[in-house]
Order: structure tokens, then C-alpha cells, then sequence
């Protein structure tokens, strides 16, 4: 069974390729951080213009602009927010150097959200069934909250755990 980590803590303590990084569903809301803070060499990109994005791109589009390749990816909370998210996910891996590295985080168990619509909630085979070209070194079931047993209760039926609000996480290099 995977393990039940904090998501935030988890992305920033795996070992990433140091390089260039691409940043996808770089907009800040109110209340979070801009990730594009934590790399020296980053661009942000997302869907719709605001504070964090550099770039407003579709990743669903077989043209992509020349914002060139990357060592380092980081992609959470996007795939739910897309009609076919299959094509983002092999766009990513075009974008990625050979031996770079991926961070992917999606729903497992979320409420629905708008941005401009959610479709999909993910597992972890899920994520890795979305990426032909990348070897996953690590997965697990996270939730935001979990440092805080109290915002994260975990029932465990028949060895299972129940979570309230979880994400499926991977991390991998591109083979």
C-alpha cells in the first residue's frame, strides 16, 4: 500500500534534477505560495493569465510555442482540469530532457472545483498509466492535512484507507 504523506512536504523533499523547470498550473491563488520561487532558472505556465504564470498555454494542443525543454517538471493539480488529459501528459514528456525528472500530483478524493471545470479524479496506477516515458521511482496517497490528524482522518477497512481529501502523487525520470 503507498504510503500517506503530506503533499507539500513531499514535493519539496524528493530529489529533483537541478536545471531548468517548468512549473504547469503556475497561477497563485490567494492563500498559496508561487512555486516558481523555489528554482533559480523557471517558467510558469497554466491555462488561464494571472499572478505566477509566465506563460498561458494549452498543453491539449498538438502546437506547442518554443519555450524549449526542461529538467525538471512539476505538474499538481492540473489533469483533473482537463477534457483529455492523456494529451498533456505526452506533451510533458516532449518537454522533458532525457533523465530529467517529473513531480505529478492529482485527486484522488477532492471535492469538485472549477477552473474553468474538473473532470477527472486520479489513482496512482492512473498517473503512470498517463505517461509512457517516464520510470516512477516513488508513489504514494498524500493529503495536504495529514501533518494535522485531525483535518485528515484515516478509516482503514479491509487493510484500505478511507481518506477525506487525498492526492495521488508520482515522481520519476523520463527513460
Amino acid at each position: 500500500m503507498a504510503a500517506i504523506v503530506n503533499t507539500e512536504i513531499l514535493r519539496d523533499r524528493l530529489p529533483k534534477k537541478i536545471g531548468r523547470t517548468l512549473i504547469v498550473g503556475s497561477h497563485v491563488y490567494r492563500g498559496r505560495t508561487d512555486r516558481r520561487m523555489a528554482y533559480k532558472d523557471v517558467i510558469g505556465v497554466d491555462m488561464i493569465d494571472g499572478e505566477g504564470v509566465d506563460y498561458v498555454i494549452d498543453l491539449e494542443s498538438d502546437y506547442l510555442p518554443p519555450i524549449g525543454l526542461f529538467d525538471h517538471i512539476e505538474c499538481c493539480s492540473v489533469l483533473e482540469h482537463s477534457r483529455r488529459p492523456w494529451l498533456i501528459c505526452a506533451n510533458l514528456e516532449r518537454l522533458l530532457v532525457l533523465g530529467g525528472t517529473i513531480f505529478v500530483a492529482a485527486p484522488f478524493v477532492h471535492r469538485l472545483h472549477a477552473y474553468p471545470h474538473d473532470y477527472f479524479r486520479f489513482t496512482v496506477l492512473g498517473i503512470k498509466a498517463l505517461f509512457s516515458k517516464i520510470e516512477w521511482t516513488f508513489d504514494a496517497i498524500t493529503s495536504i492535512d495529514c501533518l494535522d490528524k485531525s483535518k485528515c482522518p484515516i478509516i482503514k477497512k479491509d487493510g484500505h484507507p478511507y481518506l477525506a481529501r487525498s492526492e495521488s502523487v508520482c515522481f520519476g525520470h523520463k527513460i
